[in-house]
């Protein structure tokens, strides 16, 4: 009798030594990483006054940051935040979460169901980001950059439950997305994957944008960043921001555009205006051309390849029309969220806002994807033969 009890003990600590794992362990790497590329900056800054206890005391609304909480810098607020350091944190959680519950199915003997298997891990993962976000929040204040409340709290539980989520949902995915509509499925990964390409069609264009006006760039690092120390901390700055600049530039891609302060930034008009000395702004151009309603060819061609992707889902036309709507929902819905998060309050002054007509690029990424799509599934999908009279269909069944 004492052996299983003893077992069950065994797995009892097997458990707890998951969740925290899963809770402590993205926070803790995320932290490092941090506090290590501040030590870089600070390093390689000239008459830097190095203090290991003020770079982890630096780190904590860093890290916060990373979770999209705004601060405040001196009094001005920032809510303009980087949206790598976001994907990255994310991308952790996702993993651990994934992992662990794995694991948990391992130490279950694969008895307990995906509820009990995910709430577990979503329940440690909220509970360790809470608790690090306010002792964060506690430490930032009445410093220089001081965290807001309760958003610094929030923002961080929210992040990290949603990853972990996602996590435990993908690792049990055989459980459950075999009782899903497949239409549907179709349409969904179809969706995820125009959404993608969209980022990647706004990075292309971003970055060629930015070569184009090679010689600003080296003059605002001439400028800005004259000693290596700060010319590693802007280039670690605007690399952090090229997500954001990538999703300003898709918004343009389907016709929405932005905002920054007095800028008004669309693919059928330019409001010209003050900017940011930063090189992540370095290639926006000084006026509108009359090229840009050209770009929109870009997001016709992506929802014609999504209409070609989904049209042997099934030969009826209405079938098809369905999973082809269901794309255009899932990266509307994407767009709205990445807009949402991608602009912000910048410092007050005469650059603020930065924002993203979040409705107009959800609405023009869903009709991108939906209308061309539409058009090419339906012309191009297997044929029905419900029209046929029997006895043409019997006639096709004969040797």
């Amino acid at each position: 009798m004492g052996r299983p009890i003893v077992r069950d003990h065994e797995l009892g600590f097997d458990r707890i030594r998951v969740l925290l794992g899963v809770a402590f362990g993205p926070i803790v790497i995320g932290y490092a990483v941090v506090a290590s590329l501040l030590v870089v900056v600070v390093a390689l800054a000239p008459r830097a006054d190095f203090s290991a206890e003020g770079v982890l005391f630096a780190a904590c609304p860093a890290w916060l940051a990373a979770y999209q909480a705004p601060l405040d810098i001196d009094g001005a607020p920032l809510g303009v935040l980087p949206l790598l350091p976001t994907f990255a944190v994310v991308l952790a959680v996702f993993r651990a979460s994934m992992a662990a519950s794995y694991r948990l199915d391992h130490l279950d003997g694969g008895q307990a169901g995906v509820v009990l298997r995910a709430l577990p891990v979503m329940g440690a993962v909220a509970g360790a980001h809470a608790l690090t976000a306010v002792a964060f929040v506690g430490i930032s204040v009445g410093t220089s950059v001081e965290a807001q409340f309760p958003e610094a709290i929030v923002m961080p539980t929210v992040v990290s439950v949603v990853a972990a989520l996602v996590g435990a949902a993908t690792a049990s995915s055989d459980e459950w997305l075999h009782r899903l509509d497949p239409v549907a499925v179709r349409g969904i990964r179809a969706g995820l994957v125009a959404f993608g390409v969209l980022m990647g069609l706004g990075a292309l264009a971003y970055v060629g944008a930015t070569l184009a006006a090679w010689s600003t760039l080296e003059t605002l690092f001439e400028a800005f960043s004259p000693d290596p120390g700060s010319a590693v901390g802007m280039v670690l700055l605007s690399t952090a921001y090229v997500p954001n600049a990538a999703v300003l530039a898709a918004s343009v891609l389907t016709g929405g555009g932005f905002v920054i302060g007095s800028v008004s930034v669309s693919a059928f008009a330019m409001d010209p205006g003050p900017l940011p000395a930063l090189p992540v702004l370095a290639g926006l151009p000084a006026e509108y051309g009359s090229w840009w309603p050209l770009l929109l060819v870009l997001p016709l061609a992506l929802g014609a390849a999504v209409g070609w992707s989904l049209r042997d889902v099934d030969e009826r036309v209405v079938v098809r029309l369905r999973a082809v709507l269901v794309a255009g929902v899932v990266c509307g819905f994407c767009a709205l969220v990445v807009a949402a998060v991608t602009g912000g309050e910048l410092g007050g002054g005469a650059y603020d806002p930065v924002s993203v007509r979040a409705e107009v690029f959800s609405l023009t990424a869903f009709a991108f994807v939906a209308g061309p799509g539409a058009v090419v599934a339906w012309l191009t999908g297997a044929k029905s033969d419900s029209r046929r009279t029997p006895r043409k269909r019997q006639r096709a069944r004969r040797p």
